[in-house]
């Protein structure tokens, strides 16, 4: 299958194999660094195994259910995907669901969960996704089958600004603003941020995808917990900017993390 995605090719053909042998395990963890792809490679599983899904950006399907947000994930959260899970499968035979950031359920949470991995049902792939796997319950990570999934090289990282080829206009000031960032203090950073309120929502993402790669790279090059981190933020504040949260507000928490 074409996956669409960029580095990770150990993993994706694992996974396609499992797809073609029909081996597919019912939970699996994909664990590594924020903002290197695992949840586009889990979003693209979904698609493989879901008829209709392919054709839906908004990744609205009756079988499949997503757990992503900031923060502490609840006991009420796990136990309405346990009950969709147990649903029998609208279309086609699976029933797919993905947790990101899978180290934020709470005790409970992960109790609950822990049922469903104990007595899974055949029709059903339960996906964790984590950047801290050792915050999981041993527990859970016994239950599951974990895919690694490490930063991507260079060559792979300088492919990324090629999926938006329109906004590539945007990519010179966003490599220009990175440097300032890295180099500017506190205050000189929220000045920065006065500078980018005015772009839009698309060039926003354009330079947090752009500052993300640079991250990776030096990542690849120095690993760091520091960097880890900055990571970290990046990819969140990627996440909040697709649900409207205000740009200026998100750039000046942004920048007191990285």
């Amino acid at each position: 299958m074409d996956w669409q995605i960029i580095g990770h090719k150990k993993q994706l053909e694992f996974l396609a194999q499992s797809i073609a042998l029909s081996k597919l395990a019912h939970a699996y963890l994909f664990a590594g660094p924020a903002g290197i792809g695992k949840k586009a490679v889990a979003r693209r599983l979904a698609q493989a195994l879901l008829p209709g899904l392919e054709h839906r950006d908004d990744f609205f399907h009756p079988d499949y259910i997503e757990i992503a947000q900031e923060g502490e994930i609840k006991i009420a959260q796990i136990r309405e995907l346990v009950y969709k899970l147990s649903l029998k499968p609208y279309s086609g035979v699976y029933k797919v669901a993905v947790i990101d950031s899978a180290h934020e359920m709470n005790s409970e949470a992960a109790n609950a969960l822990l049922k469903s991995l104990e007595e899974p049902k055949s029709q059903t792939v339960i996906i964790l996704i984590t950047s801290n796997s050792s915050s999981l319950p041993k527990t859970i990570i016994s239950r599951v089958q974990k895919i690694n999934f490490g930063a991507l090289d260079e060559s792979e990282i300088r492919q990324l600004p090629a999926l938006e080829p329109a906004a590539c206009a945007k990519l010179a000031e966003a490599t220009e603003y990175y440097k300032k960032v890295t180099a500017a203090d506190l205050a000189d950073k929220l000045i920065l941020v006065q500078d980018l309120a005015d772009w839009e929502s698309p060039d926003l993402q354009v330079l947090l995808q752009r500052w993300l790669a640079d991250l990776q790279l030096e990542l690849r090059r120095e690993p760091s917990l520091a960097l880890t981190k900055k990571i970290s933020a990046v990819a969140e504040a990627q996440r909040l900017l697709n649900q409207n949260v205000n740009s200026k507000l998100l750039l000046a928490n942004l920048m007191i993390k990285i």
